[in-house]
């Protein structure tokens, strides 16, 4: 198994600065006993591709980068309260920087900083696009497990530009109640994409579980544009 500096250094890392900065921000580098026992518990989710944790708060969250394509060197924020496995940074460069800038910080709700995230993609990059076309390949696999296809598609849907946002609106209408709770917190929660509010609306009244709907409307998707939300259920 890959050593924390190891993995670090593959990305030009300074392992010393990194150690300092983390500590600093209320962050640390896992050990490598840790990264072994989390990785033994990542393997019960049939996710098909490979990811190396790497960072913690210690309070049972950790960011994790993914090591093999079609996600390769992608990072995603994995907190326990709201585990999601949709990436979030395209390297964990960036990921370190936004610690560094103080806009992740080690005890708040990730997610409030949606907006400061690598993804979903505001603007078309031929790089995800190449990516987009790798993950529909993958998709084409009549066996994929629910935790792969929720991870592909998820993917899909945080890497398509707003220019192209209109791709990802049959999800709306996925068979799978996670893919379609993605979706809506994309176009309701963050690009506020009033065209199909309407359609948002029926998909949220559609979603089978009604727990998961309530966490939908009463969670932190809402917390920063309520009347948005609110105005869905009038």
């Amino acid at each position: 198994m890959m050593k924390p500096q190891e993995f670090l250094a593959k990305y030009n890392i300074d392992l010393n600065k990194t150690t300092s900065l983390l500590s600093q921000k209320g962050f640390r580098l896992l050990s490598e006993d840790e990264i072994n026992e989390t990785k033994e518990w990542l393997a019960n989710y049939k996710l098909g591709i490979d990811l190396f944790p790497i960072i913690t708060n210690d309070e049972s969250d950790f960011i994790a980068v993914y090591t093999e394509e079609p996600l390769l060197d992608k990072v995603a924020l994995l907190q326990h309260s709201n585990l999601d496995f949709t990436p979030k940074f395209k390297n964990i460069n960036n990921l370190i920087n936004h610690i560094k800038n103080g806009i992740i910080n080690h005890d708040n709700n990730w997610e409030s900083f949606d907006n400061h995230f690598d993804y979903p993609n505001h603007t078309n990059n031929q790089q995800e696009k190449l990516i987009i076309e790798k993950l529909k390949k993958n998709l084409e696999n009549k066996d994929i497990s629910s935790d792969r296809y929720e991870l592909l598609t998820s993917a899909i849907m945080v890497f398509t530009p707003y220019e192209k946002i209109e791709n990802i609106y049959p999800y709306l209408d996925d068979k799978d109640v996670f893919v379609r709770q993605k979706c809506v917190s994309i176009l309701g929660d963050f690009y506020r994409h009033e065209p199909i509010k309407e359609k948002i609306r029926k998909t949220l009244k559609t979603i089978n579980n009604e727990m998961l709907a309530k966490q939908v409307y009463d969670g932190s998707l809402v917390e920063t544009k309520k009347g948005f939300w609110k105005s869905l259920f009038n």
